[in-house]
């Protein structure tokens, strides 16, 4: 083997990937036509439709696919429901595909919530729980490993990698954390956004910025690994979490709903789901309110996430 440990060299193909994803299909994604034998509930649909879920960008679009996909099939178990994974359009966002009535549900970030809420009242059902049983996370600030950093406040003048501008953790988060240190976007001396977590953490483990700002968990991993350095962490937010359309009837939401929080990934129903440890929901779910996210609905409408 070469010097680098592979980790490394598996971050530099995760780029690769995503790069490689530029002309990803705008269709929706089918799950298995081979559903649960009982007799299905089809509230408001055609007898050949499904209900549609949309989700956030997290990791390489493969695995978010499988992993989100898993889900789908369980609630198609669960509820007697057929569900449909659609893969959001580049240029578009979840929050745009459930105000334009094309998703019923989306498994979103907090910001992706957030606009959906302001944009045209759409409600969230449930959040995730969190390896330590959580229903908060947080954001991290990493660093390479040499680097000679060591406060928020040595950005200044410093190059800066945001997740997607519709990120939580890799955005609303780390502003929030840069406008704590007294720093703002003008004092950076760049900044770039990028498509997913995997795609910040691999622009600055490689050196091509200075500092990034991402999720807690995979945060934690790289750092354990030794592939980067945490430079800070934020202060614990409500969760990402499952939304629903508002013109989804109550009576749909009220069985998925259901379905979600008997869901047990670490047990039960594990055989269900792809890898889900990796998700941010790890421990399932717990109930959520729209009242949860008022302090997080002020700071991405100061800083402008939500639009007009």
């Amino acid at each position: 083997m070469r010097t680098r440990p592979w980790p490394l060299r598996a971050l530099w193909l995760l780029g690769a990937l995503l790069l490689a994803c530029q002309s990803e299909p705008t269709v929706p994604v089918r799950l298995s036509e081979n559903l649960v034998a009982s007799e299905r509930l089809h509230l408001s649909l055609r007898e050949d439709d499904h209900w549609v879920f949309g989700f956030d960008r997290r990791l390489e679009p493969k695995e978010d696919i499988r992993m989100n996909a898993s889900l789908l099939r369980y609630l198609e178990a669960q509820t007697g429901l057929r569900f449909r994974l659609h893969l959001t359009p580049r240029g578009h966002s979840v929050a745009d595909e459930i105000c334009a009535g094309r998703v019923h549900f989306g498994i979103v970030g907090t910001v992706s919530y957030l606009q959906a809420y302001h944009r045209c009242g759409a409600r969230i059902i449930v959040r995730g729980r969190n390896m330590e049983g959580h229903d908060t996370y947080r954001a991290a600030i990493i660093v390479p490993v040499n680097s000679p950093l060591l406060d928020l406040k040595d950005l200044r003048g410093r190059s800066f990698a945001f997740g997607p501008p519709n990120s939580t953790q890799g955005h609303l988060i780390p502003r929030l954390m840069l406008q704590q240190a007294g720093l703002s976007l003008h004092d950076l001396q760049a900044y770039a956004f990028h498509d997913s977590h995997a795609s910040t953490a691999n622009a600055v483990i490689s050196g091509r910025y200075d500092a990034g700002g991402l999720q807690d968990t995979l945060a934690l991993t790289l750092a354990r690994r030794g592939l980067a350095r945490i430079l800070a962490m934020s202060d614990p937010y409500p969760s990402s979490g499952i939304i629903a359309a508002p013109h989804v009837p109550w009576r749909t939401i009220e069985l998925v709903r259901g379905a979600l929080l008997a869901l047990d990934p670490a047990g039960r129903d594990a055989k269900w789901l792809y890898h889900w440890e990796r998700s941010e929901m790890p421990l399932g779910f717990v109930p959520a309110r729209d009242e949860d996210y008022v302090a997080l609905y002020r700071i991405a409408a100061e800083i402008g996430l939500l639009g007009p």
